[in-house]
């Protein structure tokens, strides 16, 4: 069964982690161990990273539950691979600004890489983790790590969105809402809008990082997004061994097929992405935000149509994912057995 461990809370005061925390909101670590094939040293690494707590993927403090548990899903997608997997869910710290945490994140590519039974090394990025996965490769510091490491990031805000933008969203709401209803009626769906923004949003550095460029909040890094696409960021993508990108966007089917599943998250976000999203969008991300990155760079894209935000809750979508890594280990591992002319 999954576990969950500390790595160590960020504390805003003094700008430092420590190893005390209480409640699932430091940056922490899940781990699980795949061997399909004994005869084998060799093994490939798999880091996976969605922005989320700990504390948003389990009911005991201890183990992920259900869909959330990514580390289970990832294991039960390899186990007929034939391949030997070390995988790893990376939780954020809510606290700590998300350029940070990639830097952590960096420096652990760095020691993993140093393992010579490591073929290789396969980071996926989802929403805000795709973010932090794109600042990564200039904070690599060994040859080996850029030799082993792909990134695949899935519906990621490079430009920002709008949904994170606390301040900014909740006025466009207000205007949407009372330009459509009664004032009175208008009231109180604003105010219940409101009520469940909150529940989706941490107003700390954990969302508010991937806000528009130009938000103003006080747990808010400025550079982070505004910086993206600088210079550093994008010759060292070049250098790492793989790079693709998963765009997600709701159409006009979206919201049956997610009936269809019993998906209603998934409605709900259909539904926002209708009524209060002035673009188009996955219910969180805009789409133009997530293909931005073909502006910048030569990127290999897979555009999943119909899906919404959170479509790697179903394991036929993660597996879209999961195959297209596959496919590239085997062509790697496979290019390194022939030898050179």
């Amino acid at each position: 069964m999954t576990v969950i461990r500390n790595i160590g809370k960020y504390s805003l005061e003094n700008g430092t982690f420590s190893k005390e925390d209480k409640n699932n909101k430091s940056l922490s670590i899940a781990v699980d161990k795949l061997v399909c094939d004994e005869s084998n040293s060799k093994y490939e690494y798999i880091i996976f990273i969605n922005g989320n707590r700990a504390m948003d993927v389990t009911k005991d403090g201890v183990h992920p539950y259900g869909v959330r548990d990514y580390v289970k899903r990832i294991s039960d997608h390899f186990k007929n691979k034939n391949k030997n997997l070390i995988i790893e869910h990376i939780y954020v710290d809510n606290d700590a600004p998300l350029i940070l945490q990639t830097r952590l994140v960096a420096r652990h590519v760095d020691m993993v890489s140093l393992d010579e039974n490591v073929n290789t090394i396969n980071l996926i990025g989802h929403s805000k983790g795709g973010a932090m996965l794109f600042n990564l490769p200039r904070f690599l510091r060994t040859k080996t790590s850029f030799e082993k490491t792909s990134i695949t990031t899935t519906a990621t805000p490079f430009i920002g969105c709008l949904l994170a933008s606390p301040k900014i969203f909740l006025e466009h709401v207000r205007k949407v809402v009372y330009a459509q209803l009664p004032p009175h009626i208008a009231k109180y769906t604003y105010e219940a809008l409101v009520s469940y923004y909150k529940t989706l949003s941490s107003d700390s550095h954990m969302d508010n990082d991937i806000a528009l460029p130009g938000y103003e909040s006080e747990n808010y890094d400025p550079n982070f997004i505004a910086g993206m696409f600088d210079l550093i960021n994008i010759e060292a993508m070049k250098k790492i061994r793989f790079y693709q990108n998963f765009v997600t966007g709701i159409d006009d089917l979206t919201i049956f097929d997610s009936l269809k599943r019993g998906d209603f998250t998934s409605v709900g976000l259909c539904l926002m992405d209708k009524f209060l999203m002035p673009e188009m969008t996955d219910g969180f991300v805009e789409v133009r935000a997530q293909e931005s990155v073909r502006e910048h760079i030569d990127v290999k894209t897979n555009n999943l149509k119909s899906r919404t935000h959170y479509f790697l809750s179903h394991d036929d979508d993660l597996g879209i994912v999961l195959d297209t890594i596959d496919e590239n280990i085997d062509e790697y591992n496979d290019k390194k057995k022939t030898p050179s002319i």
